[in-house]
């Protein structure tokens, strides 16, 4: 188990290392030629351009920032700064936020000659530096093959995992969580790891948040956390759907109050509040996960292995995603999916007609379909929920 987490690790690095990793490069006597911030947790990539820009200021360059999203952004302009020299320095610091709109799109003709001049100062060894900021950037593009074979720094700001790991599902365990106590050490907040997961839980996936709601407590005892802390959580229909398939009805009904009271997170970082939208993708995402389920249920019932089952499923991409389907199928057995996948039929049924579909509805697919113990009925005795047809 220990090698197992350690392969994690190593092939997907914690972002704070990567960050203090950069920290250090950026201290020493020759600055990189070249810092690639790439993934989707924008705290992450903002801290990395603040050092890069910092070092640069301290060594004299002159700092020229341009945003691909910047309604005033020129191509020509960021052309002019990549191939010409500083006007008042020895040399220029670029720095380029949401670069993938540059240098990965292809149907753009304007964006050929930056891709093609950013490789030219890689390869020509030129003076200063060149700085990245992309959320979607893949590891085997060119210009990131070439940022390292120039020596440049490639940081990886991925999300943080915020659910325990599937061999300790202790929610302290989660990533976030752990992110979370070790962030309010750094700001002189004394928190438990208790603590901690409940204003990582209050918050929600947002590292700037979280830090906000730290500030907040800085100088303050812990019986300040309930009336400080801030239950602003967006959540993800994602997240919520796993945890109504896999029958954990105290998490389902938490998300599903949050989704429908503060707002469904998306992968952008903004935030959906529309009932019926939230409800639409909540469908999507549990019609996805119980249809898998049911193409996994039926090769582990003829005796299949869990890879098969992942396989039959179509469950591809990171580890992450296969032990998150593995530990699904294990919620209940293979005969059990069908049935629950019936019963989130009847509520995607009634999205489709005049009738509204609010939270009630998905809290109570959550009770039908909340995990039992061997022998039947939950220890009350209380009878299933009928879904309505």
């Amino acid at each position: 188990m220990a090698k197992k987490k350690a392969a994690r690790r190593k092939s997907d690095p914690f972002p704070e290392d990567a960050l203090k990793d950069l920290e250090r490069s950026l201290k020493s006597d020759a600055l990189p030629s070249i810092v690639i911030l790439r993934g989707e947790e924008r705290y992450f990539r903002d801290r990395g351009v603040d050092l890069a820009v910092a070092a640069a200021k301290e060594a004299g360059l002159d700092l020229c920032r341009h945003d691909a999203l910047d309604p005033e952004y020129a191509v020509a302009r960021l052309l002019d700064d990549l191939v010409t020299g500083a006007l008042f320095a020895g040399a220029r610091c670029v720095v380029l936020h949401s670069a993938e709109r540059v240098v990965v799109d292809r149907a753009s003709k304007a964006s050929a000659p930056v891709r093609e001049a950013m490789l030219a100062r890689l390869e020509t060894k030129a003076e200063g530096m060149l700085v990245l900021s992309a959320e979607k950037l893949r590891a085997d593009h060119a210009l990131v093959k070439a940022a390292a074979a120039a020596g440049g720094k490639v940081v990886g700001c991925r999300r943080l995992w915020d659910s325990p790991p599937a061999w300790d599902p202790d929610p302290r365990k989660a990533e976030l969580v752990q992110w979370t106590a070790a962030r309010a050490r750094a700001l002189g907040v004394k928190r438990n790891l208790s603590e901690a997961a409940f204003v990582a839980a209050a918050t929600g996936n947002d590292l700037s948040a979280i830090e906000d709601q730290l500030q907040r407590l800085v100088g303050r005892g812990a019986e300040a956390i309930a009336e400080l802390v801030a239950w602003d959580a967006s959540a993800s229909p994602w997240e919520v759907a796993e945890h109504i398939a896999c029958g954990d009805v105290r998490r389902a009904a938490a998300g599903v109050e949050t989704l429908f009271a503060g707002g469904a997170s998306q992968r952008d970082g903004s935030r959906t509040i529309d009932t019926a939208g939230i409800a639409a993708q909540l469908c999507t995402a549990l019609s996805a996960k119980l249809r898998e389920a049911v193409r996994g249920a039926e090769v582990l019932a003829s005796g299949g292995t869990p890879a098969a089952a992942a396989q039959a499923a179509g469950v591809k991409g990171p580890k992450a995603a296969v032990e998150s389907f593995q530990k699904r199928m294990q919620s209940r057995p293979p005969g059990a999916w069908r049935p629950a996948l019936d019963a989130f039929c009847a509520v995607e049924r009634k999205t489709r007609s005049t009738v509204t579909v609010d939270a009630t509805d998905f809290v109570h697919l959550a009770l039908h379909l909340r995990r039992r113990r061997a022998g039947g009925p939950s220890q009350s005795g209380a009878q299933r929920p009928r879904i309505a047809r």
